[in-house]
C-alpha cells in the first residue's frame, strides 16, 4: 500500500462572468515585474531549514528572488539537476545560503557548491555561465558578534574532529529582524541597484496601465467595450 499524500486537480472555473472580471482586475492591480529579468546575474536563496522559507521569502520576494529548501540537494541527482537548471538560465548565478553553524551543515554546503559548479563548468553552453555560492548565515563572525548561544558538536559525526573546539549554533538563534537585515544587505550587494531602481519605476507605470486597461467588474468591462 502506497501513500504519497493527498493530490488533487482543481478546475479553474468562475462563479459567473462578473467573478472572472473581478479576478482579472485583481491580477492587474497586483502586477509585479520580474526584477531579475534584466539583471546580469540570477540570484536564489537557499535555506537549510525548510520552516524558515516563509520568513526569508518576505525579504527576497520584493527582489523577485526565489527561496528554496536545500536539505535535499546533497544527492548527486539533485546537484546535477540544479546545475542543468543554472545552465538553462543562460547567465551567471549566485546562490545565497543560510544554514546552521555546525560541521555537518558547512560540510554539506561546501560539497554542494563544489559539485554543482563542476557540473555547470562541464555542461555550460557558453563560458559566461558560472555559479557562485555565498554563505550568508550562520558564520562564526555572526555567532560572536551577536553573542549567540552555542552547544558542543555531535560526537557521533565524523566531521566533528575537523571542527576543533568550536561550538555549534542554530540559524534560528538569530533574531528574525537581524537575519532579515543580513539577507537583504547581501541581496542588494549581489544586484545592479541602478537596474533594480529602473525596474521598480517601470513596474509602477505598468501596473497603472494594466489596472486601467483591465475591467474590475461587469460595468468596467462594458465601459471598455
Amino acid at each position: 500500500i502506497r501513500d504519497d499524500g493527498i493530490s488533487s486537480v482543481r478546475p479553474g472555473h468562475f462563479a459567473d462572468e462578473e467573478a472572472f472580471y473581478e479576478t482579472i482586475g485583481a491580477m492587474g492591480r497586483a502586477y509585479k515585474r520580474d526584477k531579475l529579468a534584466n539583471q546580469d546575474r540570477h540570484i536564489e536563496v537557499w535555506s537549510e531549514a525548510a520552516g524558515m522559507i516563509p520568513q526569508l521569502a518576505r525579504v527576497a520576494s520584493p527582489y523577485s528572488v526565489s527561496v528554496y529548501s536545500c536539505s535535499g540537494f546533497d544527492s548527486l541527482t539533485s546537484k546535477y539537476a540544479l546545475a542543468q537548471r543554472i545552465c538553462a538560465l543562460g547567465k551567471p548565478a549566485t546562490i545565497l545560503h543560510l544554514g546552521d553553524y555546525d560541521p555537518d551543515g558547512e560540510s554539506i554546503f561546501k560539497s554542494v557548491a563544489e559539485d554543482v559548479r563542476a557540473f555547470v563548468l562541464a555542461d555550460r553552453p557558453w563560458e559566461t555561465i558560472d555559479v557562485e555560492f555565498v554563505r550568508v548565515a550562520l558564520t562564526d563572525q555572526q555567532v560572536a558578534a551577536h553573542d549567540l548561544p552555542t552547544a558542543p558538536p555531535k560526537a557521533s559525526s565524523s566531521r566533528t574532529k575537523r571542527w576543533g573546539d568550536k561550538g555549534t549554533c542554530q540559524l534560528e538563534a538569530l533574531p528574525p529582524d537581524t537575519l532579515a537585515g543580513i539577507l537583504r544587505a547581501q541581496i542588494n550587494a549581489s544586484l545592479d541597484l541602478d537596474q533594480l531602481y529602473t525596474d521598480r519605476l517601470l513596474e509602477q507605470a505598468e501596473r497603472q496601465r494594466i489596472a486601467y486597461a483591465l475591467p474590475a467588474g461587469r460595468n468596467g468591462h462594458e465601459a471598455t467595450s
